[in-house]
C-alpha cells in the first residue's frame, strides 16, 4: 500500500523491543530535575507536584511495559506525555530553586514563567504544522539532518529562556543557580518541542489507524505471531517452508 512522506513521517513507531529500555531511560531522566525539590524544605509544593507526575508517569510506563508489543501507539501518546511531563517537572524545580532554595519572593516570576511555557508551546506547534504542509520533516529525513528550521527555532527558544533566567540572576543577585536553571531549560524547550510532535503524531495516527496497519500488518501482535507472519510473508504467503530441491536419483536406484 502506497503511502505518502507525511504519514511515512508520522507512521514511524518506536520497535516494541526496544520500549521497556526506553520507559527505563525516561523516567532516569525525568528523575533528575525531581530530585531537586528534595532541598529543604522537603515536605513543599514542589516535592509533591515532582512526585505525582513521575508517580504517574511510572505506572503508565508499568503498564505500557508489561505488554510492549501490544502498545506500540501508546507509546507514542507515552513519549508525548512524557516530554510535556518533562518540561513542567524542569520549571517545577526552576521555580524550587528560585522561590526555596535563592529567597526569591513575590508571584511574578513563576506566574511569567508559566505563561512562556504557554507561549512556547504555542510557537512549537505553530511552526510543527508550517513545517508539516512544507514538507521539512521530510526533507529533514532525506538528507539526514535536524533541519534549518528546526535548529533556529530550538536555539532561539533555548537562547530566549536563558537570557531570561539569567536576566532575573542578576537583578535577584542569584548568579550561582544559573547554571542548574541553564541545564534545565535546555530539557524544558526540548520537551515542549516532543509533546508537540508525539502528541500530534498519536491523534494523527488515531485518525488513520486503518492505513496504519495496512502499512504494519503485525501491529498488535504477540512476538511469537510476529515471526510466524513475517517467516509466511518471506515464503510467498503460503506459510509453508520452502520447497527442497528434488535429489537427483543415482543409477541403479529405483
Amino acid at each position: 500500500m502506497n503511502i505518502s512522506e507525511e504519514e511515512r513521517f508520522h507512521f514511524r513507531l518506536i520497535p516494541a523491543e526496544q520500549i521497556r529500555g526506553g520507559i527505563v531511560c525516561f523516567l532516569f531522566i525525568l528523575l533528575i530535575p525531581a530530585l531537586v525539590t528534595l532541598a529543604s524544605p522537603i515536605m513543599s509544593p514542589y516535592f509533591y507536584a515532582a512526585c505525582a507526575i513521575w508517580a504517574v508517569m511510572l505506572i503508565w510506563g508499568i503498564g505500557i511495559g508489561s505488554n510492549p508489543y501490544r502498545s506500540e501507539v501508546a507509546f507514542v501518546l507515552f513519549m508525548g506525555v512524557f516530554s510535556l511531563a518533562l518540561a513542567f517537572t524542569c520549571q517545577i524545580a526552576v521555580l524550587k530553586m528560585m522561590y526555596d532554595l535563592a529567597g526569591l519572593t513575590g508571584i511574578g516570576y513563576g506566574a511569567s514563567s508559566l505563561g512562556g511555557m504557554v507561549l512556547l508551546f504555542g510557537v512549537f506547534y505553530t511552526l510543527h504544522f508550517r513545517a508539516l504542509q512544507k514538507g521539512a520533516y521530510q526533507s529533514m529525513e532525506r538528507k539526514g539532518g535536524v533541519g534549518k528550521a528546526g535548529r533556529v527555532a530550538l536555539l532561539c527558544a533555548g537562547i530566549g529562556y536563558a537570557a531570561y533566567y539569567i536576566a532575573v540572576a542578576v537583578i535577584g543577585d542569584i548568579g550561582s543557580f544559573v547554571m542548574g536553571m541553564a541545564a534545565f531549560t535546555v530539557l524544558l524547550v526540548l520537551g515542549i518541542y516532543m509533546a508537540v510532535v508525539f502528541i500530534h503524531r498519536y491523534l494523527f495516527i488515531r485518525q488513520h489507524m486503518d492505513k496504519l496497519k495496512a502499512h504494519y500488518p503485525v501491529l498488535g501482535m504477540p512476538k511469537e505471531q510476529r515471526t510466524a507472519a513475517h517467516l509466511t510473508k518471506m515464503n510467498g504467503g503460503s506459510g509453508q517452508q520452502p520447497a527442497h530441491r528434488t535429489r537427483k536419483k543415482r543409477r541403479g536406484s529405483r
